[in-house]
């Protein structure tokens, strides 16, 4: 066998060795791939079952100090926090002092007993209610609210109104309506019932507070303007003009909020007779006054289903009567109170909520110049309490009802003084 022959068969057995060994590798390679693409698939499917598999709920973990709290997420009527606990929740009365607070709540309020009705359409909302000053017949007037809210703003305008003009071109006097003591004698006559109101409010959301403004000019009872043909002209003004501005820590306050305001109102009661005031058993004194003021609201115990809310507010008044009084009044008060709540029933669609607080009248001195005459005194009055019940049907329907008392004020005088109260509201939310 010569070289080439031995060379070649040499050759021909490397690459059979060669093509061995590469087979080899490449089974094994495969083999490699196949495991690793099986173990891929099986930890696909592992998560996809912990995907559509039961997870056991855990529920979040809500500190007693956060304005999250299940309790601030309801929105109440009239009945609730009628001391104005500034950590409680929202009340339809809260809602109407910081207007903001419409932007984006939809729902139709009713209360029979205050005769209140509010529909918010989550921008525009409008309210009807009744003014707290009746005019001659001791009736009261109808008010319209209309407004715009959009989150961190909000705006409302408010009129309730009532006039009447008589003008008498002949020569003998006029019943009005009948009534003998509202005779028109020949001339004009105008009269404005007391309940006519005219008011407006702002509100502005920035740095995490809430600052709002409003201001209220109310006819606080019938004022009337005589021009006779012959005689003196006669003019009777009741009414009054509050300003307030407030600000408040409420929405990004945790366990500690407050609100800093103060109020300023100008009282005008005279009679003139041709433009000169003169006394009258009928006037009432005119003042100027200006109230600054703190309120605070604390959680100082909380669960899932309870919390206790402890309030106050400081109240500092300063009251100066006008000409021809010489008389000044300065007063100092404080309003202490107590607020508990807790959800009833696993679903929590029942509430029982109950507060008590007072006016403590810490100190007060009044000065009159003209009667050479003082006074000081401090008195609490008398304690106001009150519960309130609340269910809510599924997330669209919830009704409250809430009674209450001046306690303390005697024996046996429960729910039968001047100071019993019963509210009872529902609410509508989309």
């Amino acid at each position: 066998m010569n070289l080439k022959t031995m060379f070649g068969i040499g050759l021909v057995g490397f690459g059979l060795a060669f093509a061995q060994d590469g087979s080899y590798e490449s089974t094994q390679m495969a083999q490699s791939l196949s495991e690793s693409e099986l173990q891929k698939q099986e930890e696909q499917a592992a998560a996809s079952e912990s995907l559509t598999s039961p997870v056991a709920f855990v529920k979040p973990d809500i500190p007693k100090e956060s304005k999250r709290s299940p309790f601030n997420a309801i929105l109440h009527g009239k009945s609730y926090n009628r001391h104005s606990n500034m950590a409680a929740a929202n009340n339809t009365d809260l809602l109407l002092t910081y207007p903001n607070l419409f932007a984006n709540r939809k729902f139709f309020y009713i209360e029979p007993t205050n005769k209140l009705g509010i529909v918010s359409l989550g921008s525009f909302f409008t309210a009807f209610d009744i003014t707290k000053a009746p005019h001659g017949d001791n009736q009261q007037l109808g008010r319209l609210t209309l407004g715009y809210a959009v989150p961190g703003f909000g705006v409302y305008i408010r009129a309730g109104l009532g006039r009447d003009k008589v003008t008498n071109d002949n020569n003998r006097n006029i019943n009005v309506e009948g009534n003998p003591n509202d005779v028109v004698a020949p001339g004009k006559r105008s009269k404005t019932f007391g309940g006519d109101d005219w008011a407006a409010s702002i509100a502005k959301s920035f740095l995490g507070m809430n600052i709002a403004a409003d201001v209220d000019w109310l006819t606080v009872r019938d004022q009337i303007h005589v021009e006779p043909d012959v005689g003196p002209e006669t003019e009777e003004h009741y009414d009054s003009l509050t300003v307030n501005l407030s600000l408040t820590n409420a929405p990004t306050a945790k366990n500690f909020t407050w609100t800093l305001g103060a109020r300023f109102i100008s009282f005008n009661g005279e009679r003139e007779v041709d433009d000169d005031v003169v006394a009258d058993n009928d006037s009432l004194d005119s003042f100027w006054e200006i109230d600054p003021y703190i309120r605070a609201g604390l959680s100082v115990l909380e669960n899932e289903n309870a919390r206790i809310l402890l309030g106050a507010a400081a109240i500092v008044s300063y009251r100066h009567f006008d000409d021809p009084l010489d008389r000044y009044a300065l007063t100092t008060v404080l309003q202490p109170s107590m607020l508990g709540e807790v959800f009833l029933g696993e679903n929590k669609n029942f509430m029982f909520y109950g507060e008590v607080g007072y006016d403590w009248v810490v100190f007060r001195y009044m000065k009159d110049d003209d009667a050479d005459y003082s006074r000081m005194m401090d008195v609490m009055n008398s304690v106001n309490a009150s519960v309130g019940f609340r269910y809510q049907y599924k997330d669209f329907l919830a009704v409250e009802l809430g009674l209450g008392e001046k306690l303390f004020t005697g024996l046996g005088n429960f729910f039968q003084a001047d100071g019993t109260f019963i509210d009872f509201s529902a609410m509508i939310r989309f």
